[in-house]
């Protein structure tokens, strides 16, 4: 263990050898987990670089030690007092890996940086993004998304207005809880899509793996969602369901691709606006009652009309940004 901490130590300060390398890589592959760890330190790493620089690796330690002080304070951890910069660092590693032990630092309190302020992510029409957070969940941001973030010592909380996709990472201890103008979602670690845009009454989440608690506000309407689980809440009726879904549907929009099962067509196009970055312009009355089902691989706004136009016959003219739809039937 000690020597893989050093081994770290020296990737970390990006003086790893070829050795060090090989030792990280057969331990990553051993446990998903400790690739997820390692990215973690990595990312706590490089959020203090710059503090580094202008203050000494002592002050360092003793900041990274009262991180783990729910777990150091138990176990009576020693202080190490060593002569090299890189000693130093390994020291710090050894204490977070032999004296916490892996398996229970997994478990515990994540020991990267808190924040009183939210801090705010955010994608316009026609975007994507991905996000890493300071815990070391990762999160893509759909079209038209606001995401804002806030880590604090016992909780994860985020709100979301728009669509993302989450992995969020698991501390047990550190519930991650994200909010919508209309629902609450609790989990501790998953793999989870949330949409919920201000112009819809609709909200919708699919989980792929874990479990998550799905509350709507200020109702007592709840559902606890399994892997392909999918909760849809529409606030117009007030009715909460929740349905078998094929979750790599909802998510393919990570990929260009966008997935569509009987969907009406009003929420249809506004799905094409917030990809495309274009506005529809056309009656409602006229498609009423109109659903669509399809996928639409990374085609072009035109290809895309093309193929509407197979199952939902309409003429269309497009002008710059603006589309002008009329059904023909």
């Amino acid at each position: 263990m000690k020597d893989l901490s050093q081994s770290i130590a020296r990737l970390l300060q990006k003086a790893a050898s070829n050795k060090d390398k090989d030792s990280i890589s057969d331990w990553k592959n051993r446990n998903p987990q400790n690739e997820r760890f390692l990215q973690n330190l990595e990312t706590y790493w490089n959020s203090h670089a710059e503090t580094s620089k202008s203050s000494s690796i002592s002050e360092a330690r003793q900041r990274l030690i009262s991180r783990l002080s729910p777990i150091s304070e138990k176990r009576h951890a020693k202080t190490f007092f060593l002569a090299t910069k890189l000693q130093r660092i390994a020291a710090i590693l050894i204490l977070i890996l032999t004296i916490s032990g892996l398996s229970v630092y997994l478990s515990s309190e994540y020991i990267f940086p808190t924040q009183a302020n939210w801090i705010e992510v955010s994608t316009q029409a026609g975007q994507q993004s991905k996000v890493t957070l300071p815990d070391g969940s990762l999160v893509w941001l759909n079209s038209n998304t606001q995401l804002k973030y806030q880590m604090q010592r016992k909780i994860r909380k985020v709100n979301l207005s728009g669509e993302a996709y989450f992995e969020v990472y698991h501390a047990e201890k550190n519930p991650f809880v994200v909010k919508t103008s209309e629902a609450t979602i609790k989990v501790v670690g998953t793999k989870f899509n949330l949409s919920h845009y201000p112009e819809s009454n609709i909200t919708e989440t699919s989980l792929l793996e874990g479990k998550i608690e799905l509350t709507i506000d200020n109702s007592n309407k709840t559902a606890v969602l399994n892997p392909s689980d999918k909760a849809i809440y529409n606030a117009k009726n007030q009715t909460l369901q929740v349905l078998p879904s094929r979750v790599s549907n909802d998510i393919s929009w990570k990929e260009g691709i966008l997935s569509f099962e009987n969907v009406p067509f009003v929420n249809f196009i506004q799905k094409l606006e917030r990809f495309y970055a274009v506005e529809f312009q056309y009656d409602e009355k006229q498609f009423k009652n109109k659903h669509y089902t399809g996928t639409l691989d990374n085609l072009s706004i035109q290809s895309v009309l093309d193929f509407i136009n197979l199952t939902i016959p309409v003429n269309y003219e497009i002008d710059n940004k603006t589309i002008h739809l009329e059904s023909k039937q």
